[in-house]
């Protein structure tokens, strides 16, 4: 069996969650509309001043590439908007784009589900909902909880 492609929604939310921690920068993530333009970047925002377009893709995705359209609105961005754009499939790539240096090595949290209290779970956010209880709301641990 093989394992399943990762959402390039989750890798939208990952991107999200790491820039939004960047002193200095503003992200937002375009939804698709009928009032928007076909063809734009996922996410978009401001750092230091420039402008940016990040189109999001799914890593290791021979499926997951740029269509002629998303190309032509990347050049349009980057050339005639001269806006910072590129093509992001990780976190670390969207740092790339900005020039933002990335460490691979950031602390994760650790979260104590605050219903059971007997179910913790490492990552950069919360999880929706505890596997045990079913309980939403998490407690963000000091470095050094365990993880089940």
């Amino acid at each position: 069996m093989r394992p399943r492609a990762q959402l390039e929604k989750s890798i939208v939310s990952q991107i999200m969650a790491k820039l939004k921690k960047v002193p200095g920068l503003v992200i937002r993530k375009r939804h698709g509309t009928v009032m928007g333009m076909a063809g734009d970047p996922d996410l978009y925002g401001s750092y230091r001043g420039r402008h940016f377009e990040i189109e999001v893709k799914r890593p290791f995705d021979s499926k997951s590439e740029l269509t002629t359209l998303q190309a032509e609105r990347g050049r349009e961005w980057s050339v005639e908007g001269q806006a910072i754009y590129g093509v992001a499939r990780s976190a670390e790539e969207a740092f790339a784009i900005l020039g933002i240096p990335y460490s691979a090595r950031q602390p994760e949290s650790y979260w104590l589900c605050g219903g059971c209290r007997g179910y913790t779970w490492r990552g950069s956010e919360a999880p929706a909902r505890c596997p045990r209880c079913g309980h939403r709301h998490f407690e963000e641990q000091k470095q050094g909880a365990q993880h089940g």
